[in-house]
């Protein structure tokens, strides 16, 4: 990872998951918590283990291709995977996750409320400072 690289929420990355899956080379995560450094991963295909939901090619220029946020597993991975950020989903699609995180039946209780706090919290401040920028510009 680039000394440069804080995770945020919301950010998507491009990882290094060769040593991982030996069929894959890369694959691009979504920073979901940063008190605890956890992501969800972004798949091709819609497999309904991985607890998915749809994101779309015409609202992320880093995808090539309709893809799908896996949500039934928060990865924590070593920094030294992530390779570059690539974007950010946008607070849709975060909503979108939260839901997930709250409603899942994959992911432990303390974890799930762990992560939804943090969450909430991102959203709540994220919405705050699109009111102050749009005051700022009146």
């Amino acid at each position: 990872m680039s000394k440069n690289i804080v995770p945020q929420i919301s950010d998507v990355y491009i990882i290094d998951v060769s040593k991982i899956l030996p069929h894959c080379e890369t694959k691009y995560c979504i920073c979901i918590t940063t008190g605890i450094n956890k992501y969800f991963l972004i798949n091709s295909e819609d497999r309904k283990i991985y607890d998915t939901f749809e994101i779309s090619a015409s609202d992320y220029s880093f995808l090539k291709h309709n893809s799908y946020v896996g949500c039934s597993k928060a990865h924590a991975l070593e920094s030294s995977l992530i390779v570059k950020k690539i974007g950010n989903l946008n607070f849709n699609d975060m909503s979108k996750i939260l839901e997930k995180i709250r409603n899942s039946k994959y992911i432990i209780k303390p974890e799930r409320e762990t992560m939804a706090l943090e969450l909430e919290e991102w959203m709540s401040n994220y919405q705050e400072n699109k009111l102050k920028d749009k005051f700022n510009k009146k």
